[in-house]
């Protein structure tokens, strides 16, 4: 591109943002029901949709957010979507912007199980594992090492096999599973036992397609305000309601590697 057309293209850029009004029809995100992160059914929509609030509010971006089973969100081609960036199978080119992270564990039920230690997949050899429909690839070196897998629909399916016995350990999000475990054996948290794996940590983002025109004009107005909203007290308040202590400095130094990692997604 010559230098003649660069500037042209930015000036078309800068006069797109000026010209789209913070009144315009909201845009819609798409994500996938995974309390405390995003729910329909908590204040705000968790703490994704707390975030999201505060950044579209400095950004002066209206927006509403539909909800999909996690099997059809993996396959969203949506222009907004809020999530996980790595679930998603349809490629496109995306501005990726991490707001959060979230930790996966495995879970296992200790009146059933002493301990279950896990280094490799060997470990689990002889063990039923859950994981939710449509979010395990590589199903097959699983079942090579000796590893049953079944899978089920939804978070609260796979806690209420665990009790029964049906399956042996399960991979979720940590914090989705203990707000379930909360709202269906509130007695019983400490009966389920989760190891982090911290391999497993990834960003809470908003990504949005850049190849769509209204879609590059959000990104830049995001953009804008993503540092001073990430690092202000009203980003922190809502992360300390959620966690306190070690777990919010470990958060915040994976965001930045996240917020790094990202960066490159972000040029038009």
């Amino acid at each position: 591109m010559t230098t003649s057309a660069r500037v042209s293209s930015v000036l078309t850029l800068v006069l797109a943002l000026l010209a789209f009004p913070a009144s315009a029809k909201p845009i819609v995100f798409q994500s996938t029901d995974t309390p405390p992160h995003w729910s329909a059914e908590l204040p705000d929509n968790g703490m994704g949709g707390e975030i999201l609030k505060l950044l579209s509010g400095a950004a002066g971006v209206r927006y509403s957010i539909d909800y999909s089973p996690v099997k059809r969100f993996r396959h969203s081609a949506a222009t907004y979507i809020a999530g996980d960036p790595d679930v998603l199978l349809y490629q496109k080119r995306r501005a990726i912007f991490p707001i959060g992270i979230f930790r996966s564990s495995f879970f296992y039920y200790k009146p059933l199980h002493d301990v279950i230690a896990y280094r490799s997949l060997r470990d689990f050899r002889g063990h039923t594992l859950g994981v939710l429909r449509g979010t395990l690839d590589g199903k097959e070196a699983f079942e090579r090492n000796g590893v049953t897998v079944e899978e089920s629909d939804s978070v609260e399916s796979l806690m209420r096999k665990l009790k029964k016995g049906r399956i042996d350990v399960c991979i979720t999000v940590t914090g989705t599973a203990r707000h379930t475990i909360q709202q269906l054996f509130p007695g019983e948290q400490d009966a389920f036992v989760d190891v982090v794996i911290p391999a497993l940590d990834r960003p809470i983002a908003i990504m949005i397609d850049l190849d769509d025109a209204e879609g590059k004009i959000i990104a830049q107005r995001y953009l804008r305000v993503l540092e001073s909203v990430l690092n202000g007290s009203e980003y922190n308040a809502i992360v300390e309601k959620y966690y306190s202590g070690e777990e919010v400095l470990y958060r915040k130094e994976k965001l930045n590697y996240f917020m790094r990692y990202y960066e490159n997604t972000w040029e038009n």
